[in-house]
């Protein structure tokens, strides 16, 4: 019975910890969870046999001690409170990822997009989910999601043509530093920028006025989204991690995202075929290979670095590339190498982070500093409203070369057939995009976490974790306190309160157990002459009386073979006495 309580207080847990419609919120449902684990837990302590103690005290308990004692308790339970409310989402998550894998094993990669492993590439942020980095997927099978995630609202019809007529990178960062399997981006101390906001202009074309829609990040860092050659920007402020990473201020609601207008003169290295190009100055890490790979890399180079100037060897590295080498979003990697290894030199397919990594480490042999960038591509132009809808699925990855006079110029070398790169494409006539507004808002409400933090009832979790903290100090403040603190001592240095040997403790939870308890005040010879007058004295009781009284008061000292003997004798005292209990209620 017992044991079936604790199952149910399991359960209720469990489910008071998962929700249901309309449940309170998840702090609320986390503490009503763990006061259901104590109630099941004290419930199945419960013990039949009341008379024997379950712990002996050796003092009586005073006030710093209940109060040690209750402070211990909350803070447990704020504890697991803590680790109940943030877990239950991620670990319900991982449950129903692993549920659906086990189940089917092809849709386990459901929601990512074309660019790497399952689960990954969900959104053109999904970079800072592990800080400034970002893996080089070895295997894949991702499954595209059809999800919009940026809207693009053009101010002139015309230049929404022009887009669609050209290749559109939508970009929202940039890495520079590559370990030979994952990009990086270089460390620097972030800035404030102040409007008015406007970047270095490279490109010759008109320049595109856009307004961006987008949700705000799960991760809390938003990045700022422009079309490529990004020239100006209305708002407010942005925070510069480095030259290539611009963040967004926090929204004022998460469920409204963000909207913000942006100018942009983009430049593509097609744009500059036929003019005389040549690197610009470099910065750490620009150049940069993987030591594993380098030799390989310029042996690889041989193919197309014979070219005369650098616009033919630019040329023939990208057909280098597409001719040689497959576009698939299913990699394997048997011979379990680098990434960019098992690329080049064994299966020789990949998607367009592959692609854009080898392209950029076959420019900086060239010379030419290059960096991988990440956004999207293609997109639906809805062209009523002159706006251009792109999902999950056009996320993208192309290289960046720096040319001098050019700065950062698009050099993607992803092949442009079999749906390799998204191509922008036109919505049937009179077809409305979706409200970028409403789309955003009812993301954020299908994950509502994502847009704030788990702990309902308006707590912050650092607010929270402070209070743990000062609450486990003070919590260790005790036995510290107690550490230090000397006993009141008797001039030959023994203390003036000893607590009592583990043979009497044994002795006097037996003699209770056998139903003749020794009361307080009673002395050991007084209560043995008890029990001889009962006739339940044990055999040994003379050796207990000499030994006791001669450590305690003779001086003489503990031997720990006589008080094992005396523990060893107290246990046959006991079973005996049980046993001779048990024939006696046998009828005969």
């Amino acid at each position: 019975m017992r044991s079936l309580t604790l199952i149910v207080a399991v359960a209720g847990a469990y489910a008071l910890l998962r929700g249901w419609a309309g449940s309170p919120d998840l702090l609320l449902r986390a503490c009503l969870a763990v006061a259901t684990l104590v109630a099941g837990l004290a419930f199945w302590g419960i013990r039949r046999d009341a008379s024997r103690p379950r712990m002996l005290s050796l003092r009586r308990a005073t006030l710093l001690d209940y109060l040690a004692l209750g402070t211990a308790v909350v803070f447990t339970e704020a504890c697991f409170v803590v680790i109940t409310s943030t877990l239950a989402a991620p670990t319900q998550q991982m449950v129903l990822s692993f549920e659906k894998h086990v189940a089917d094993p092809d849709k386990s990669g459901n929601g990512a997009s074309e660019g790497g492993a399952e689960e990954k590439r969900v959104s053109g942020l999904w970079n800072f989910n592990h800080g400034l980095k970002a893996d080089l997927s070895s295997n894949s099978n991702p499954k595209l999601s059809n999800k919009p995630e940026v809207f693009m609202e053009l101010s002139r019809s015309e230049d929404a043509i022009t887009l669609l007529n050209s290749r559109i990178h939508l970009r929202s960062l940039a890495f520079s530093r590559f370990t030979g399997t994952s990009w990086s981006a270089p460390q620097a101390s972030p800035s404030q920028l102040a409007a008015p906001i406007s970047f270095p202009r490279h490109g010759r074309h008109t320049p595109i006025k856009h307004r961006l829609y987008h949700a705000a990040n799960p991760t809390g860092k938003n990045l700022f989204v422009s079309l490529h050659g990004v020239t100006f920007t209305d708002l407010a402020q942005l925070t510069r991690v480095n030259e290539s990473i611009h963040l967004l201020p926090k929204p004022i609601s998460g469920a409204d995202g963000y909207s913000y207008n942006a100018t942009s003169s983009p430049l593509h290295f097609t744009d500059l075929i036929g003019e005389s190009i040549h690197a610009a100055s470099t910065q750490p890490g620009e150049l940069d290979l993987p030591p594993e790979l380098a030799d390989q890399l310029r042996s690889t180079a041989e193919n197309f670095i014979y070219q005369p100037d650098l616009a033919a060897r630019l040329i023939g590295l990208r057909n280098y590339l597409q001719d040689n080498y497959a576009y698939s979003l299913k990699t394997s990697n048997p011979s379990g190498t680098s990434p960019l290894e098992n690329f080049l030199y064994h299966e020789k397919r990949g998607y367009c982070e592959h692609f854009a990594t080898a392209a950029a480490m076959f420019c900086r042999i060239l010379g030419v500093p290059s960096r991988i960038a990440y956004g999207w591509s293609g997109g639906r132009l809805y062209k009523s409203q002159n706006m251009f809808v792109f999902r999950a699925k056009d996320a993208h990855a192309w290289t960046e070369i720096k040319l001098e006079g050019y700065g950062w110029v698009v050099f993607d070398t992803t092949p442009p057939d079999n749906d390799a790169t998204p191509e922008a494409h036109a919505a049937p006539e009179g077809e409305n995009a979706p409200d970028p507004r409403e789309t955003m808002a009812s993301q954020q409400q299908a994950n509502p976490e994502s847009a704030h933090n788990p702990l309902a009832l308006g707590v912050n979790s650092h607010t929270l974790y402070t209070i743990l903290v000062i609450i486990g100090v003070a919590c260790a403040a005790f036995p510290v306190t107690r550490a230090f603190t000397r006993p009141i001592t008797r001039p030959d240095g023994r203390p003036v309160y000893c607590p009592p040997p583990t043979y009497l403790v044994h002795f006097k939870q037996t003699c209770a157990a056998l139903g003749h308890p020794m009361p307080t005040g009673r002395t050991l010879r007084q209560h043995i002459d008890v029990l001889c007058n009962n006739n339940a004295a044990p055999a040994f009781s003379s050796k207990l009386l000499a030994y006791h009284y001669g450590v305690t008061y003779s001086g003489k000292c503990k031997n720990p073979s006589v008080e094992k003997h005396l523990n060893h004798a107290i246990r046959q005292w006991k079973k005996s006495a049980h046993a001779e209990a048990r024939l006696t209620r046998e009828p005969s």
